[in-house]
């Protein structure tokens, strides 16, 4: 089965490009953090689910929001013929989970490590200096002003490290959510922003 990540894998890049905040860059530094976890907290995991939530988490973007669902059904979509049922379902719950806002109002629980492993990468991501820098890309991209894009900080960026499932990832989150806190300080700080 490992031809088969091969082949999702450069899909994902083809799909998703080189945007830094979440195009393929993104999905590699979710990888990163999903399999720190995996190591850091010596979980026990179907690789092949993992890899193939993490590759496909968030290709639909590019079909619209809510971005979770859009990516579930290309990850059906492509995998149905591919993969065992089981091994589907736990990828498809996987990736409707990595988006908060989707799983808490779809009623979404996780049905296994795998997808609290990418819930938790998913969101260490938007933290730190990276968090900082994806914040700005994406509100420029998307019409939102420099207020806004603040604005988003303190309602949800400073929030995530309360959405952590494992010790690890709690413990990165709050290191990560201090860096990105000093960092958003030393911004406003320059351009004089009261």
């Amino acid at each position: 089965m490992t031809g088969i990540i091969d082949e999702i894998k450069a899909l994902a890049e083809k799909i998703m490009g080189n945007d830094f905040a979440h195009g393929y860059p993104h999905v590699m530094r979710v990888r990163r953090y999903a399999w720190l976890i995996v190591e850091k907290e010596g979980l026990e995991v179907d690789e092949i689910v993992l890899e193939l939530a993490i590759l496909l988490h968030d290709t639909g973007r590019r079909l619209g929001e809510p971005h979770a669902y859009y990516s579930a059904l290309m990850a059906k979509a492509l995998l149905q013929e591919r993969v065992p049922h089981d091994k589907l379902e736990k990828i498809v719950n996987a990736i409707l989970y990595h988006s908060y806002s989707y799983a808490r109002k779809n009623r979404i629980e996780p049905l296994g490590h795998e997808a609290k492993i990418l819930s938790d990468a998913d969101k260490l991501d938007a933290l730190g200096i990276v968090g900082l820098v994806r914040v700005f890309l994406f509100g420029a991209e998307h019409g939102r002003s420099f207020e806004q894009s603040i604005e988003h900080f303190h309602e949800k960026i400073f929030r995530l490290k309360e959405l952590m499932h494992y010790n690890y990832s709690k413990q990165l989150a709050e290191e990560l959510t201090e860096r990105t806190r000093r960092a958003l300080e030393m911004l406003l700080d320059e351009v004089g922003y009261e």
